[in-house]
């Protein structure tokens, strides 16, 4: 989703010179402005409907709250349609603010702590976040690290503006944060994942032969989280093997929805004084309630998250099988034709010659000196290039001394001053030689030819059973992996024996190329 705040002609793809410079018709600006208008104003009935809804069930309050879910619903809403709908989180806590019980100086500055919470944690999500919050743990965690700044400071401002207000004292300061704090927090941790994972909404074959087990968990969640609710304490985490049920088999969206139901549940069964977090202080049934929906959350979506990761590796590898496959035939129909048109012919050349001088010796002519020394020129050829195909399959010196001396010798051939270091002496496997080499010709290939590079730095180590190789270069940067240049092969080649590759390169800065290879060191 572009964000709101690009220029017009970003929103609507216009991006070349001439139409930057073209003034935009009167009704793409109306239409953009009434889509801007309608966006804030739904955020806005939809953070006052969030609002009142914790007001109906009784888990929020004008102070602190069991749960916040508005943070969630603006959050969610500014990084998925974009920062510049922040106006609607303005007018939806205005309208939610009790100006009964709160000072109005007081509830304008919550207000402003509510906005900038919103909008810090969407910025950070949308800066620190490639690809879904929930594809995998590094994203889950920079999701929960940002949703945990904003919520941060909302509560720290809000309630600061309640103590200069005289609504709470001094000694009541560190209770409520921690409440406000959590109960913003959980908020935004059920309700952003929960959007994140339904956005866009799945297609009718996501449930294709699967509704009778969705429901089966829905009814597990139900029945083990009123088991819970009629039955001692130690039971209260009952719930979480049909948590992890949901998350194996329906990944994210599964996980976010039967968390919604999950902790639904113990929210109102603690606001109406049943269930195993109520006790004779008010502040330790917040408190449980809440680190209990906490350990549920994060508990939950990092097994979706992981589940994610899984999934996705296991597409990466049958894509890169595929593609390794095709190589191979791709591979296999360049030496047949190699062969075929070199080799072949000057074999088969040659063996006409020492025919014809085969006839010519028994036949007592003259010139028989003359065809057999073609015949040599010929084989010696044929053999030449019969060598070079080979060198192409696989370098000799690599077979012969070991990666550090064919390093070397690309350096030596390299038109680019490049410089080398700790690429181990030591022989490794030959799977790991031959990656790592064919990782190194392709990134200095590229840096010679594509990059522009003056200078390219080749460091590599071997520890723990990986040689990890880097190769730096300080060119033109803005290498893809998808424009010709190899990167692909080199990351389905590494991937394929368990490797790992990283391609760094921000345009104008160069280009980054780090490979960790499993390797084992070999006596030859």
């Amino acid at each position: 989703m572009p964000d709101a705040g690009l220029a017009p002609q970003a929103l609507l793809g216009t991006t070349t010179p001439e139409s930057v410079a073209r003034p935009r018709p009167a009704s793409l600006v109306r239409a953009g402005w009434l889509r801007r208008v309608l966006g804030m104003l739904l955020l806005t009935g939809l953070y006052y409907g969030a609002a009142h809804v914790g007001y109906a069930v009784e888990f929020s309050g004008p102070v602190a709250s069991i749960v916040w879910l508005p943070v969630g619903v603006a959050i969610a809403f500014l990084y998925l349609a974009g920062l510049g709908y922040w106006p609607g989180v303005v007018l939806g806590d205005l309208l939610v603010n009790n100006y009964i019980t709160l000072p109005y100086g007081s509830a304008i500055a919550q207000t402003c702590g509510n906005v900038l919470e919103a909008v810090l944690a969407a910025y950070l999500m949308r800066r620190l976040i490639r690809g879904s919050p929930l594809g995998s743990v590094g994203n889950l965690l920079r999701m929960l690290a940002a949703i945990a700044a904003g919520t941060v400071l909302s509560a720290t401002v809000g309630l600061l503006s309640l103590r200069l207000g005289g609504v709470v004292t001094t000694a009541a300061l560190p209770r409520l944060w921690r409440t406000w704090w959590l109960g913003d927090a959980i908020g935004a941790v059920i309700i952003v994942p929960l959007a994140v994972a339904w956005y866009p909404p799945p297609g009718r074959e996501w449930l294709k032969g699967r509704g009778v087990e969705a429901a089966a968990i829905l009814v597990a969640i139900i029945g083990l989280s009123e088991l819970a609710l009629r039955t001692s304490r130690p039971l209260t985490y009952f719930v979480f093997p049909a948590l992890i049920w949901a998350a194996l088999r329906f990944g994210s969206r599964g996980a976010t929805l039967a968390l919604a139901v999950a902790t639904g549940h113990a929210v109102w069964a603690t606001t109406h004084y049943v269930g195993p977090f109520v006790f004779d202080s008010i502040t330790h049934s917040v408190l449980a309630t809440q680190l209990y929906i906490a350990v549920a959350v994060v508990s939950t979506l990092t097994l979706a998250a992981v589940v994610a990761e899984r999934q996705q590796f296991a597409d990466s590898l049958r894509a890169s099988r595929a593609r390794i496959v095709e190589a191979a035939d791709a591979e296999r129909r360049r030496l047949e034709r190699n062969l075929h048109d070199g080799a072949q012919q000057r074999l088969t050349a040659l063996a006409v010659r020492l025919g014809i001088s085969a006839e010519q010796a028994r036949a007592g002519e003259d010139g028989v000196p003359i065809a057999l020394d073609r015949a040599q020129q010929e084989l010696l050829v044929a053999i030449d290039e019969l060598r070079d195909l080979a060198h192409g399959i696989h370098p000799p010196v690599l077979t012969r001394f070991g990666l550090a001396t064919a390093a070397s010798e690309i350096a030596a051939r390299s038109s680019v001053r490049t410089e080398i270091g700790g690429l181990p002496s030591t022989r490794l496997d030959d799977t790991a030689e031959a990656t790592a080499y064919y990782v190194l010709a392709e990134a200095m290939t590229n840096a010679q030819k594509h990059a522009h590079a003056s200078s390219i730095r080749v460091r590599g180590s071997l520890s723990g059973g990986l040689l990890r190789i880097e190769v730096v270069d300080d060119g033109m940067g803005g290498a893809a992996e998808d424009e010709g240049l190899g990167l692909q092969g080199l990351r389905d080649r590494v991937e394929a024996i368990g490797g790992m590759l990283g391609v760094y390169s921000p345009p104008g800065r160069g280009t980054r190329i780090a490979a960790a290879i499993p390797a084992s060191v070999i006596r030859r």
